[in-house]
Parts: structure tokens; C-alpha cells; sequence
């Protein structure tokens, strides 16, 4: 059964304000098998509140008082391209890319970089594809990761690996 601390837990009722996102992008086709792209993404992260069942609003990110706590909006921005090697009932991507994904942070947004590769194969009704990403930041804020309380800032490294297999019917 659960004890009284649980039960508080259950009904605790709290709303989250969400941050509004918005983002614009180009792509150019510079060739049947050329194509270059840029996108740009904001997320205004001062507007991020969570609102407690007593009422009170925090900020998410670090934790304070929202009218005492405010976190700088993000900027992210994306640049890659991709190359097709088409051949008789196939083709095979290319794909390449860099980027800026800052993360919301107690002070000011932490600074993350980072490139993707990427390829596949399309035959006839079916599409492979494999990615690998790696994405870093340096003397990054602690409230993302969890580390030893006295440990202000640390280096942080990301290897991402993403597959897809799909079937058109």
C-alpha cells in the first residue's frame, strides 16, 4: 500500500508552460543528385515555467523562482547537403552536415557543435539508412548531467547512431 508521501505524490497536480518554438529553413537543389540546406530554430526558453500545486512558478532549468530566474532563448543552426548516386533501380545518399544546438542553461546557453554523416540504400520498395552523429560542448553547466556537486562546468562528448529501414507499399 502506498504510504502517505506516495499519496501526496498521486494528486499533486502541477502545469507546465511549454517555450514557443519556430524555425525557417532552405534547401537548394543544385542537381538531380546535389542538394545543399540551412535551417534556423529559436526557442524562447524565458517563457519555459512549471507551476507547482501550490501555485508557484519555477523555472524548469534551474530550479529558482521564475521571476528571479529567466533562461536565454536558444538559437540552433543547421548546415549539410546530401549526394545521390542514382543508378538503374537504386540509389545510394551521401549525406554530410554541420551544426550549433545550444542547450538552455542557468546563466547563459551552453555552446554545443557537432557534424552527422550519413548513407543508405533505395532499392525499388525498400530504404536503408544509417547516421552517426557526434555532438560536444565544452565547460558545459552541470544541470543537464548528473556530477559531483563541486564540479562547476565539464567537457561533454555525444555518439549518436540512428537506423531506419522502410517499406512503401
Amino acid at each position: 500500500a502506498p504510504d502517505k508521501h506516495e499519496l501526496l505524490m498521486l494528486s499533486d497536480t502541477q502545469k507546465l508552460d511549454m517555450p514557443m518554438s519556430y524555425g525557417f529553413g532552405v534547401a537548394a537543389r543544385l542537381s538531380d543528385a546535389l542538394t545543399l540546406d540551412l535551417d534556423v530554430y529559436r526557442t524562447e526558453w524565458d517563457d519555459f515555467v512549471r507551476y507547482t500545486a501550490s501555485g508557484q512558478a519555477l523555472n524548469p532549468i534551474t530550479g529558482d523562482p521564475a521571476d528571479i530566474s529567466k533562461s536565454d532563448p536558444t538559437t540552433q543552426v543547421r548546415l549539410g547537403g546530401e549526394y545521390l548516386i542514382i543508378r538503374t533501380n537504386m540509389a545510394i545518399p551521401l549525406r554530410a552536415g554541420v551544426f550549433y544546438d545550444p542547450e538552455p542553461s542557468e546563466n547563459n546557453p551552453d555552446d554545443f557543435f557537432g557534424f552527422s554523416l550519413g548513407s543508405g540504400v533505395a532499392y525499388k520498395k525498400f530504404v536503408f539508412d544509417i547516421a552517426y552523429q557526434y555532438r560536444f560542448g565544452k565547460d558545459v553547466q552541470t544541470n543537464s548531467f548528473t556530477v559531483a556537486d563541486d564540479v562547476p562546468t565539464q567537457d561533454a562528448t555525444q555518439h549518436t547512431v540512428y537506423a531506419s529501414v522502410i517499406y512503401h507499399f
